[in-house]
């Protein structure tokens, strides 16, 4: 039966012959130019098909003819429907057929045409090596299907409890906040050697760029120039990591449910390439339309030109190039692990019914790691130091006050602990970006998977250089850290596999002894003789375990979290700038860390910490503590006279295993000073 093009007035019966049915995509994918060229136009028919007649050939040919007659009548048929459709289209159509003409003469002409289509539909798709995914893949699917493996670009927001979008969740348009520009025109703004990010000050930039030519940083033993830079940060912008055009990003507010001992379970999932994708849009001055987020205010705020005059190092500029310049070096093509940054639940007491014998199982004090700083001679862990990172599965614990970087406002190495971390940890810096109305991350917050990108920061500092009595140091030009975290633990976030790197940085705030001392006088504070030091053991504990209870955040990241965490590293939480008493914070975090499942203790001990340096002496026996006050250059102000005769090792020795109940008595009803806590203690216990 001959074809019916759609203009002819047959039978509505007889539809399915209207277009001719295409070739198989094998017999498409075979035509060969070859095959169009053996055929004689001279002596072709004007309107016969391109391909001739069947006879003498294979059925592989006869295929191969068959996709040049579907193809020539698929013209005819547009041809007649216009002719039928309206007069007007008569030029078109003369011009139609001299196509068709020119074809017969100059067949090759075909596939140069699908060649430009193909080429088209690559550029259609520049934004994504993958194109957009059909409606039915796995990435619409997210989190509502047991996945077997990450989604290609793959993210999730989870703005409350019980709560998470995903793209293309249905009535979720409300989680996509819009770039004033689009990426693909952003990127061809960056040349190669970066002359000009739109979001610094020229003068501060030229200053930075030119160090940079001169000397490059490098990254294992290879300098990372400008250009390599500039391509990556162009190549990002185009990759449309999120699947959006290049214009939209899911965004929350992590500060929106409230913060400190009222926080509300809150999570945002990324992988490194999206991260990056945020960070270069900011640097290029293209920001979120009706939203200043916290990095905004802070890439303001810490880079004026009036700095460069004052001669502070634009510390927080270097953190996010370490960000960027490493990536360039480790991503190649693909969009790398992912990030947790999220916010726990409300503080509870829950926790006491372990403590008073209430739970169906008791707990008792799991032996924590005591690892001393190599100066006290008091024998090492044989961990790395927990600021510095790069242990698997250690937290690093972040002595933070009401926001995550403090008073610094995340700007610069400072003489204190919270302010510095961030310059050294620049994911977390760079989450900022997740907070509304310029503010700063609020406290407690977890980011799974952040690492160390730049190099020299430990808890031993020192008066003297390189320190100079601050907490680390950006040493420029060669500033990267070669030995960053490369470990990773497989996982999930909801029902989907990640992987995640090993580590993660915890934010958790303790009682501020401080802002509550009474009548106590300062030198008072620093030698633990403050009856008010010892009186807020329950408030430490329940901040301690909602920042440290993987229970306690949004049910999508809590195996992630169980996963990650089984290590707590720190120094003197609570007994920091705001002078805790570090015999007493040494017995709450141990005590509270033996609350939770499965988690281990490392305690580090410094005669010289970046924070109220000195007063962790009190943490050792009298006789070694006599020498870390000495040694530690502070005895003007801490006092070797009020060294107790025990130390953390005799704790150990003594509570190690011991119900958690009876050990919560002890240290909830310590005495008075002038005597220290272990002392006290001690003496209660054969």
């Amino acid at each position: 039966m001959g074809l019916k093009c759609g203009g002819d007035d047959e039978s509505q019966e007889h539809s399915a012959e209207v277009w001719p049915a295409a070739p198989s995509q094998s017999t498409v994918s075979h035509v060969s130019p070859l095959i169009v060229r053996s055929m004689e136009p001279d002596t072709a028919e004007p309107h016969a098909p391109i391909l001739g007649n069947d006879w003498n050939l294979s059925q592989s040919q006869k295929e191969q003819r068959r996709f040049g007659n579907w193809f020539y009548q698929a013209q005819v048929c547009n041809v007649n429907d216009v002719e039928n459709d309206n007069e007007e289209f008569q030029e078109d159509i003369s011009f139609l057929a001299r196509g068709r003409s020119l074809l017969q003469t100059r067949p090759w002409l075909l596939y140069v045409a699908l060649g430009l289509l193909c080429s088209g539909l690559i550029l259609l798709h520049a934004f994504s090596s993958q194109g957009t995914p059909p409606d039915n893949s796995d990435v619409t699917r997210t989190n509502v299907l047991n996945q077997k493996q990450t989604p290609p670009k793959f993210w999730l927001m989870c703005p409350r409890d019980g709560e998470c979008v995903w793209f293309r969740k249905p009535g979720t348009d409300w989680i996509y906040k819009v770039f004033e520009r689009n990426a693909w025109d952003v990127s061809n703004e960056i040349d190669d050697q970066i002359y000009h990010l739109r979001a610094i000050p020229q003068d501060l930039w030229n200053s930075v760029r030119s160090q940079w030519i001169q000397s490059p940083p490098k990254f294992k033993g290879k300098p990372v120039t400008l250009p390599d830079l500039a391509g990556f940060m162009r190549e990002t912008l185009r990759r449309d990591p999120f699947w959006t055009a290049g214009q939209k990003v899911p965004w929350l507010d992590l500060r929106g449910g409230g913060s400190g001992a009222s926080s509300q379970k809150q999570a945002v999932i990324l992988n490194q390439r999206q991260l990056a994708f945020i960070v270069i849009n900011l640097l290029m001055d293209n920001h979120l339309q009706g939203v200043r987020t916290g990095l905004d205010a802070a890439l303001q705020r810490c880079n004026k030109e009036s700095d460069l005059k004052a001669g502070l190092s634009p510390d927080m500029l270097h953190a996010i190039l370490a960000f960027l310049a490493t990536l360039s070096q480790e991503l190649g093509d693909t969009d790398g692990p992912y990030l947790v940054g999220t916010t726990p639940g409300a503080v509870n007491e829950a926790w006491l019914e372990k403590v008073l014998g209430q739970h169906k199982e008791g707990k008792v004090m799991i032996e924590p790691k005591l690892c001393n700083t190599a100066k006290l001679q008091a024998g090492t862990c044989g961990l790395r130091d927990f600021m510095a990172g790069g242990t698997p599965k250690q937290a690093l614990t972040d002595i933070a006050g009401m926001d995550v970087g403090g008073g610094a406002q995340l700007c610069r190495v400072a003489n204190s602990q919270d302010e510095s971390l961030v310059i050294f940890y620049p994911e977390v810096l760079v989450a900022s970006f997740f907070v509304g109305h310029g503010q700063m991350l609020p406290v407690p917050f977890t980011m799974l998977g952040a690492r160390r990108y730049l190099r020299h920061i430990n808890g031993e500092t020192g008066a003297g250089p390189p320190y100079d009595n601050l907490c680390g140091k950006v040493s420029v030009p060669d500033f990267l850290n070669s030995n960053i975290m490369t470990e990773i633990a497989d996982t999930k976030v909801s029902m989907t596999p990640v992987k995640i790197y090993d580590s993660s940085f915890v934010a958790v705030a303790s009682y501020c002894s401080d802002c509550h001392r009474g009548d106590c006088s300062e030198p008072e504070m620093f030698n633990n003789q403050c009856d008010n030091q010892r009186k807020h053991l329950d408030e430490d504990v329940s901040t301690w375990l909602q920042a440290y209870d993987y229970k306690n955040y949004h049910d999508a990241v809590s195996t992630a979290f169980a996963a990650v965490v089984t290590q707590i590293g720190t120094g003197p939480w609570g007994a920091g700038l705001w002078q805790g008493d570090a015999q007493q914070y040494f017995l709450t975090v141990w005590l509270a860390t033996s609350l939770l499942d499965n988690v281990q203790l490392d305690y580090y001990i410094y005669d010289h910490f970046c924070e109220n340096a000195g007063h962790q002496c009190f943490v050792l026996g009298q006789s070694m503590c006599q020498s870390c006050i000495q040694d530690s250059g502070m005895k003007t102000i801490i006092n070797n006279q009020y060294c107790g005769n025990l130390g953390a090792q005799d704790m150990l020795d003594k509570l190690v295993h011991q119900p958690v109940e009876q050990v919560y008595w002890l240290v909830k009803n310590v005495g008075p000073p002038p005597h220290q806590v272990f002392d006290l203690i001690g003496s209660s216990v054969m």
